[in-house]
């Protein structure tokens, strides 16, 4: 991919300024207090490894705590019960992220605070860098990178230091660099950005590894296997320290076709109280994943990559077969189907019809309503 042009900066710098700015409101409207992001509940806070923590988020809090406790040794055997980590396996398999943010801020329990998101906000930046290029390579103006953060809802999981930036980044950088022809280096290193984010991209791994023996690319191929092995070294690791395999429990994350969405259509307005506001928030968004299923469907025929095709549909197969737990709020959901945008986006830029394009953009609003704090 041809990043030697300053067209490019553009993009970049505005999808920096832009996303730092938004989570620089979010901060400011709890009280300036940073270790809001790290979305500590009331049960950890103020206790180790939380004790840094000021201002805690609901009763729980969200999985963002767990990243920022691994982020402080992201090595070490991690604490576990309800001071500590719940799935800790599965927490630490995606490293990444918290290995990076160590990187850092050598685990420093407050300077956490503030490089967690300000890393989050560079893979933003990073994301719409490879963005512009690509549409630049088709023809397309690079200012539709600044529209990707947007489109694949990359922003929203910055206000709780998720691990999802990095894992779009990752998918997206293996699929564009797919499409463009990169080296196989290249797409062993988003391969494994990929991998080492979030466990479910293992499949993309796969299917980029098919289409690369398909077509002969026995390099690619050797690339993404070497990848994958080094993800199944560290599954064997964690299985090791922690004495079961570290992966999420299917039961309530998968489950019969169109289970969790029709629990999700069919309980708009809360699980346990109802509310206006949830139910109009709640029904846009599942209406607007709704549209894009029907838009891998319809384009899945039509003209482009079978490898993206694939990755597209597998997205949207995802959607379909999402329990109740990937369904219980727009935090969730929200974030978990990001192979079926990123496909559409490809699809769609490959082939010029920015239509499709604008009808993903529409995905901004779920960043703004959790920034917010409607959602």
């Amino acid at each position: 991919m041809d990043w030697g042009t300053q067209r490019l900066r553009g993009p970049i710098v505005a999808t920096i300024l832009l996303h730092a700015s938004l989570t620089a409101i979010y901060v400011c409207k709890h009280h300036g207090d940073p270790s809001v992001l790290a979305c500590v509940g009331k049960n950890r806070a103020g206790t180790p490894p939380y004790e840094a923590v000021t201002l805690p988020l609901g009763p729980n809090g969200y999985d963002g705590q767990f990243y920022y406790v691994i982020a402080r040794a992201p090595l070490r055997r991690q604490p576990e019960g309800i001071q500590g980590i719940d799935c800790v396996g599965a927490r630490q398999l995606r490293i990444l992220y918290p290995a990076a943010c160590w990187l850092f801020s050598a685990g420093n329990a407050r300077l956490l605070f503030w490089v967690m998101p300000a890393l989050s906000v560079g893979v933003l930046g990073c994301l719409a860098g490879l963005g512009a290029a690509t549409a630049r390579h088709y023809g397309l103006s690079v200012w539709w990178g600044l529209a990707l953060p947007f489109a694949i809802n990359a922003g929203m999981p910055v206000l709780r230091d998720l691990t999802e930036p990095l894992a779009m980044l990752g998918v997206f950088g293996l699929l564009s660099g797919w499409l463009l022809g990169e080296r196989w280096w290249q797409l062993a290193l988003w391969g494994l950005v990929a991998v080492l984010s979030r466990e479910q991209n293992v499949a993309i791994l796969g299917i980029v590894a098919i289409g690369a023996l398909a077509g002969r690319r026995w390099d690619v191929a050797l690339g993404l296997a070497c990848v994958t092995g080094i993800w199944c070294l560290l599954v064997a690791y964690l299985r090791a320290v922690y004495g079961e395999w570290p992966f999420l429990p299917s039961d309530g994350n998968l489950g019969m076709p169109f289970g969790g969405l029709a629990y999700r259509w069919s309980h708009l307005g809360g699980d346990l109280r109802f509310s206006r506001r949830t139910a109009i928030i709640q029904g846009v968004a599942m209406t607007q994943l709704a549209v894009e299923v029907a838009v891998a469907i319809y384009l899945a025929p039509g003209p482009g990559d079978w490898v993206v095709k694939a990755c597209m549909l597998s997205g949207a197969l995802l959607a379909i077969v999402a329990g109740r737990f990937v369904y219980s709020d727009l935090w969730s959901y929200g974030r978990v189907f990001f192979w079926m945008p990123v496909g559409i986006w490809l699809l769609a830029t490959q082939s010029g019809r920015t239509r499709w394009l604008a009808l993903l953009t529409p995905a901004c609003a779920w960043h703004l309503v959790a920034l917010l704090d409607w959602v």
